[in-house]
């Protein structure tokens, strides 16, 4: 992996500069020797193994590089999110395939599926052919875009399928790509979204990156004012779209789209962000003064995207947050979770910030949601918990057997205990008493989340323990508490949860008709 700053080589020979600072391969040999250890010329330079290899592992085998051709990439608008998003499919078994193509096919899916296994993240460079439209099977390279990588986010499972029904994904391609390999590519291959790349990115520069530029002076007189009077409604409406008590972050790229803000490029632009949330924070202190409850610190829902403190807030807020620069990785996590409670327990109170800055919420359907609904608290637009959690919650008291319990004990959902606190289901017998506490899906948008749910367990598991010797002081019954997923856990909590002998499940289906297709994993 090259660390960010750095690039293993920069392009001389058959290279182009498009756009001033795009850098162009027409050769991508250098770039798969000096990023993977590939040797491209397995003969000679004119018995090249192929134009680009499909993928392959980088050195150290922290990521598995792929070649994506421009014209097999679909863009589709997402209507609920306001924006589009690419998807292309890899590792397909074609039968067109002759020669080669086919070895090569076989070895590209055997290399995403063991990127899976490992959870090994995967990441495509765009590449453009030569002559697209001329019906040949044997694609020659244009251009190799060493500046245009993504992080390929694979698409599958419970989730997978809904996207892929919403957004009609399986259209989208079928429009796209008029040849018959289409559908051996939906029926065999992996769905992957084209994401933005966070962290140390293999074999890529990452000189200039924007969000090094956050605090960049504005391009002229007024715009961080106007700036900031556009930004306050947009992270106020995310605010009150969140569901379950996640609250999931932006980062700095995503508000510059939220905005309408990109480079000459067409790509989000989030140079001189940081200064303008500052003004931001100050419009919110101004409006408090006229209000009983001070607002909480709502700029820190903007995230950095890469590096040491990817998923925190920039540098700046130590400005409000006095000491916070002095504290650990995780104890930032930990005060920024806390933040989000508070933000999102402040619920219809932002729409009084909203007022008395004299601005307005962008969505009127967020605005009517929030002013109708029966509490001024933690509620998003139309309630709270989402139904992907409902549902989960449900699957889980439904199916006692499936988390060691027996069909005719006590179950309860929602299950109050005496710390004030409410674990998601409770089973209970006389020698054994079972809580799980639930994670849809939901929390894939906000990771930070899967943190929450392991020291939920462990508090839960504590106080569910002491209400049983207080209510049985002579043999009480024995207590477990596991965190339930839907998806999977990411592998730092994961390994976070097996550090601190967390039970949890994951691949939790609230899907009963496939339930059965899914295998859960306890881990203890």
């Amino acid at each position: 992996m090259v660390p960010s700053g750095l690039s293993p080589y920069r392009a001389q020979t058959g290279s182009q500069q498009f756009m001033s600072k795009e850098r162009i391969e027409t050769n991508p040999h250098k770039f798969w020797m000096t990023t993977c250890g590939l040797d491209t010329y397995g003969r000679s330079k004119r018995y090249a193994r192929v134009d680009t290899p499909w993928n392959a592992f980088t050195h150290d085998r922290t990521g598995l590089v792929n070649a994506i051709w421009v014209d097999r990439v679909v863009s589709v608008y997402d209507a609920e999110k306001g924006l589009n998003r690419r998807f292309v499919i890899l590792g397909a078994k074609v039968g067109s395939w002759q020669g080669p193509a086919v070895s090569h096919g076989e070895e590209a899916q055997r290399n995403l599926e063991i990127a899976r296994a490992e959870r090994i993240p995967v990441y495509g460079f765009e590449v453009e052919p030569k002559d697209p439209f001329s019906g040949r099977r044997d694609r020659v390279i244009a251009h190799f875009w060493l500046d245009r990588v993504h992080l390929l986010h694979p698409v599958y499972g419970i989730s997978g399928m809904d996207l892929k029904e919403r957004l009609q994904i399986d259209s989208a391609f079928r429009a796209h790509i008029k040849n018959s390999d289409v559908e051996d590519m939906l029926r065999t291959g992996y769905l992957f979204e084209l994401l933005e790349p966070r962290g140390d990115v293999p074999g890529v520069a990452q000189d200039g990156f924007e969000e090094d530029d956050l605090d960049a002076e504005p391009d002229r007189l007024g715009w961080t004012e106007e700036t900031a009077r556009r930004i306050l409604p947009v992270l106020i409406e995310h605010v009150l779209r969140q569901r379950d008590d996640v609250l999931v972050p932006l980062t700095y790229k995503e508000l510059a789209q939220r905005i309408g803000r990109f480079d000459k490029n067409g790509r989000p632009w989030s140079r001189g962000l940081g200064r303008v949330l500052s003004r931001v924070t100050s419009l919110i202190n101004a409006a408090a003064v006229r209000m009983m409850d001070r607002p909480p610190f709502l700029t820190t829902i903007v995230v950095l995207s890469h590096g040491q403190y990817k998923g925190l807030p920039s540098h700046g807020i130590k400005g409000t947050w006095r000491g916070y620069d002095l504290l650990n990785a995780a104890d930032k996590r930990a005060k920024v979770t806390n933040e989000y409670s508070k933000i999102l327990e402040f619920g219809s109170r932002w729409l009084e910030v909203l007022r008395l800055t004299g601005l307005e919420m962008a969505s009127v359907e967020i605005e009517a949601g929030v002013a109708n609904s029966s509490s001024g608290g933690a509620v998003g637009w139309g309630g709270g918990e989402s139904p992907q959690h409902k549902a989960l919650k449900e699957y889980v008291a439904s199916h006692p057997a499936q988390f060691g319990a027996g069909p005719d004990w006590f179950v309860e959902q929602e299950h109050d205990l005496r710390s004030g606190d409410v674990i998601d289901v409770v089973f209970k017998s006389e020698h054994l008493w079972i809580g799980v506490e639930v994670k849809s899906r939901i929390s894939d948008g906000g990771p930070l989340d899967y943190e929450r749910g392991v020291y939920q367990a462990i508090k839960y598991a504590a106080v569910l323990e002491a209400q049983a010797r207080a209510d049985r002081p002579v043999n009480p019954p024995e207590v477990r508490v596991i965190l339930a997923v839907e998806t999977v856990l990411p592998s730092e909590w994961r390994q976070l949860a097996i550090d601190l002998s967390v039970e949890f499940m994951e691949r939790v289906s609230s899907a009963r008709k496939r339930s059965s297709l899914v295998k859960s994993k306890v881990c203890r």
